[in-house]
């Protein structure tokens, strides 16, 4: 059993349940305020409530599902959380999902109401408890729901494990589920003499005069014991075997029989390869009543008190003395607690124990009552217990729970410095990401937890953000270094856009391709890439490579002109091979992290890094290739100068004019930004004429004019260079060629002649940009130093749909790195999350995912109510207001319900007859023929109100 969650009286959530337990608490008292006037028991708290959006239900439909159902969904979501498993990645797969329910009042509560609506059906037929599960997590496994009175939840454990033994499922849902909503219920089980008059369950006390109700629910996913430590999942117990039969007539229908009994406990044993002597404590089903307990005490003793040692007595208690007889889900609710139990090592008391029942003689039976909290008792072989649990009317079942295997994980260990760490949060809605942030730090922050709790690992923390939560559509990252900046920065990213907040990113999953930029001269820093070097032995090792390669040309090592001072390399046959092998190096780095870009994009110089990556030009050749051209530029004289200028291309060529001179535009880098180079007086008036035009000019630092006629003395050496070199038809990511601002075709930049040309050629990355938009690049990357080409790409293509990142354009280079590892996720790119957080770093709990609960009940939506054929409101002429109003208002929504516009129609909830119900309201709001493929051919908000602001036939 590797993941479980609850929701049972007085505890929401694993954590709260076992604190009740060990503390000796009850939950027994009056109803809440839709249920006043109940006699006690154990009642959870707003039943009514449900994150209808978070599982895309629409209002009217939210309101007619049984809240079983609503409570079930929520659990279930959070088990597999708590089993360090993100919900959507088991879509699809073989999972079974097995429900125990033996109650279903919602219904009774529509049918006397007269309610019944296009959701009736579907929202309180007892099977879609299972089926709902199933459906909404994609499981495609049996999906089933058993009812066989009080015993139905560890019925359907029972059956979930033949389910797994015969391999009908690769792992299983298990779950119980009980809500006493209507006050009939409580009179049927006081018509038969079952209900405490005292309001306490006594088990096996002298006072025991009948049960106390009690509601809630749990999962639990179970996986074959083999796969489970494969996976490397945490273990909370395994299950050896169960057994199940019917007390057969022996006695009364309600009646329990102790033969009966007798025999489910001796074939669960027998099926566990368990001697009935050896297990340690058994959770009864433990009522509380003047027959049944007696019954079940004959039974154990006649099974497991044969031949068991007088120092080693059976240990027994019961659930139900702390939160009542949830009945349908009393079983799984004695599972949890005995897993938890053999999970911390500890027995809780079993509550409203004083003197034993006069029938019931215990020394005789070699029984104990838990009475006292106290350490699980301890022998050689591993711990055994058993789980009880009986059915009115006969159905008996019987489950033994083995210790989980000894294992031993080792902790992620501490490193010297501070490794910043990307964490990523999500939510279905902007604000619900907020929430979920807000969630993280509450949970995370130092001066809550428990200074006794083991010590948190940033890389766990990381890496299980990513692998054990879904990543829902907003999302949110942050990177820190320790555990107090995590948590500020997750409290920043809790309070609302911050767009310059340091170390976050957040947006909407992309849709589109990854661009990789390479800058040229000019980019360089003081000190580059010195801690990626030190911090990523993929970087350092590629570096290393590049620099074997240039040393015999440059008579140093790049470490050494890079790192050996302070000064920042500019000489002219240093900057370009640093610029080189710090492009090389980063991109290896990047692509061990599994992040392989969709197209390649190179300004100037970059564009040999680009042929390098794609496989143009080996390592050695391309470092070579770098080094000597750089050395033939820089023997060319002085002179020249290159000036960043703000103006369109065509009013420089106007400028200019159409014969060559001594200018030239260098480089057109967005729709009013380039680089005018050439000859220096020439440049500078050139430039001085945008300046009177009150345009922002820059000369650039850099002491030859690259991309300009003053490049012509070095072709004829530049092309017997590159003829010396290997050339290979490119066979990695596409390139947008920087010459052409296309992207490249065979022959052209794996042959030599290409080279010189492109020294001399306008650079034009602007229109390259350009075409890797329309390509559907939308995530941008500047491999190299700085921020300046995602600049570029951010001032030509951002319509606000792309994302653009700079991880070596901060003074932590780490944590750039670890920045656009953020920003990938956010966006959607691959990425492999156990490379990026490293191979030590282990999954760990986190929070579970904060449901944002709102009332939905059979009144909250009039049963006769249609849905709206009107529009809201008469039509502005504006088709976002239309759409977003007439969806909101078809899904039953608040007007201010923050509407996904990127989320698919079907998933925000809406089926065929909201579909048509929101045609017809379009229809007659805008006047327009609309087809019946509407939301078929426009499948999202955004893409309906894009087609309704077109005149183009829908």
């Amino acid at each position: 059993m590797v993941g479980m969650s609850c929701r049972f009286p007085g505890a929401d959530g694993l954590d709260a349940f076992w604190q009740l337990l060990i503390s000796g608490s009850e939950a027994i008292g009056p109803a809440g305020s839709r249920r006043s006037g109940r006699r006690d028991g154990g009642y959870l708290d707003g039943v009514e409530l449900f994150d209808a959006e978070f599982f895309q239900m629409p209002a009217p439909e939210a309101a007619a599902t049984d809240p079983q159902q609503r409570l079930l969904l929520e659990l279930a979501w959070h088990a597999l959380e708590d089993a360090r498993t993100a919900p959507d990645t088991l879509s699809r797969e073989p999972v079974g999902v097995f429900v125990g329910n033996c109650a279903d009042d919602y219904s009774l509560m529509g049918r006397a109401a007269g309610i019944a609506t296009a959701y009736t059906m579907t929202g309180t037929g007892r099977a879609f408890l299972a089926n709902r599960l199933s459906h909404f997590l994609g499981f495609t496994g049996p999906s089933l729901t058993v009812d066989t009175g009080q015993s139905s939840s560890l019925s359907a454990l029972h059956q979930a494990l033949r389910s797994l033994e015969a391999g009908e499922c690769s792992a299983a849902l298990v779950a119980g589920v009980q809500l006493n909503l209507a006050a009939e219920g409580d009179d049927a089980v006081q018509a038969v003499g079952a209900l405490s008059p005292r309001g306490r369950c006594h088990t096996f006390d002298s006072r025991a005069d009948g049960i106390v109700r009690g509601e809630g629910a749990g999962v639990l996913l179970l996986k074959p014991l083999e796969r489970a430590l494969a996976d490397g999942d945490r273990i909370y117990c395994t299950v050896l075997g169960s057994a199940m039969n019917s007390d057969g007539g022996r006695t009364g229908l309600t009646a329990p029989s102790s033969e009966a009994q007798q025999s489910v406990l001796t074939a669960a044993c027998r099926r566990a390869g368990v001697a009935p002597e050896d297990v340690s404590y058994v959770e009864l089903h433990g009522t509380g009543t003047a027959l049944g307990d007696p019954v079940e005490a004959s039974a154990l003793g006649a099974v497991h008190g044969a031949g068991r040692p007088s120092d080693f007595p059976l240990r027994v208690g019961s659930v139900k003395t702390n939160i009542g007889h949830l009945e349908g889900a009393a079983g799984i609710a004695g599972f949890i607690k005995t897993a938890l139990g053999l999970h911390h090592g500890e027995l809780p008391a079993s509550l409203n124990y004083r003197e034993p029942n006069p029938a019931i003689d215990l020394d005789a039976n070699r029984l104990e009552v838990c009475a006292v909290r106290g350490a699980w008792p301890r022998r050689p072989e591993p711990s055994i217990a058993g789980v009880s649990s009986f059915g009115l009317g006969g159905t008996n079942c019987h489950v033994v729970l083995g210790e989980h295997p000894a294992r031993t994980v080792p902790a992620s260990p501490a490193t010297g410095a501070a490794t910043p760490v990307p964490v990523l949060v999500s939510g279905r809605s902007g604000p619900a990401m907020r929430r979920h942030a807000a969630a993280f730090a509450d949970a995370l922050d130092p001066a809550r937890r428990d200074p006794a709790a083991d010590p948190v690992s940033l890389a766990d923390i990381g890496l299980s953000s990513v692998t054990t939560r879904a990543l829902l559509h907003h999302r949110g990252a942050v990177v820190a270094s320790d555990l107090d900046e995590l948590v500020a920065r997750l409290r920043v990213l809790a309070d609302g856009p911050h767009p310059d907040a340091p170390g976050a990113v957040e947006g909407t999953r992309g849709e589109g391709l990854t661009a990789y930029l390479f800058p040229g001269q000019g980019a360089q820093q003081p000190g580059m890439g010195r801690r990626l070097h030190q911090e990523f032995e993929v970087f350092a090792r590629t570096f290393d490579e590049a620099s074997a390669a240039m040393e015999p040309a440059l008579g140093a090592s790049l470490a050494d002109i890079l790192w050996g001072s302070d000064d920042l390399p500019d000489r002219r046959y240093h900057a370009q091979p640093a610029l080189f092998a710090l492009e090389a190096a980063l991109y290896r780095l990047l692509e061990s992290w599994g992040m392989a870009p969709d197209l390649l994009l190179g300004h100037s110089q970059g564009e040999i890094t680009a042929a390098h990556v794609a496989g143009v030009l080996s390592l050695e050749d391309a470092a070579l290739f770098v080094a000597r051209r750089s050395r033939l530029i820089s023997t060319l004289p002085p002179g020249g100068a290159m000036i960043a200028v703000q103006a369109a291309e065509k009013e420089a060529r106007d400028l200019l004019g159409p014969e060559p001179g001594p200018v030239s535009v260098a480089a057109v880098n967005s729709p009013q930004s380039l680089v005018l180079s050439g000859e220096e007086k020439a440049t500078l008036a050139a430039a001085a004429h945008f300046e009177q035009l009150g345009r922002r000019t820059r000369r650039l630092r850099i002491a030859v004019a690259g991309h300009s006629p003053l490049m012509e003395p070095i072709q004829d050496e530049l092309l017997a260079l590159a003829e010396g070199l290997t050339w290979h038809p490119p066979t990695g990511p596409p390139i947008i060629s920087a010459v052409t601002g296309r992207p490249v075709i065979p022959g052209e930049i794996d042959r030599p002649g290409h080279w010189p040309h492109h020294l001399r050629a306008t650079v034009r990355f602007g229109p390259a940009l350009r075409t890797a938009y329309d390509l559907g690049a939308r995530f941008f990357v500047e491999i190299g130093p700085g921020r300046g080409l995602v600049n570029m790409a951010a001032e030509t293509v951002d319509l606000g749909e792309s994302l653009f990142s700079a991880p070596m354009a901060t003074r932590d280079e780490v944590a750039g790195v670890a920045g656009t590892a953020a920003a990938a996720h956010v966006f959607g790119a691959p990425i492999d999350p156990v490379a990026v957080h490293g191979p030590h770093a282990r999954r760990t709990d986190l929070p579970p995912y904060p449901f944002r609960r709102e009332p939905f009940w059979l009144d909250t939506v009039p049963s006769t109510a249609p849905l709206p054929a009107e529009p809201t409101a008469p039509w502005s002429g504006d088709p976002y207001e239309l759409v977003v109003s007439s969806t909101l208002s078809t899904l039953g929504l608040s007007p201010a319900t923050e509407l996904d516009l990127h989320e698919n129609f079907n998933a925000l909830g809406l089926d065929s007859r909201m579909a048509v119900t929101l045609r017809t309201v379009l229809t007659r709001a805008t006047g327009r023929s609309m087809p019946t493929t509407l939301l078929f051919d426009h499948p999202t908000p955004g893409a309906l109100i894009e087609a309704l602001g077109s005149d183009a036939p829908l």
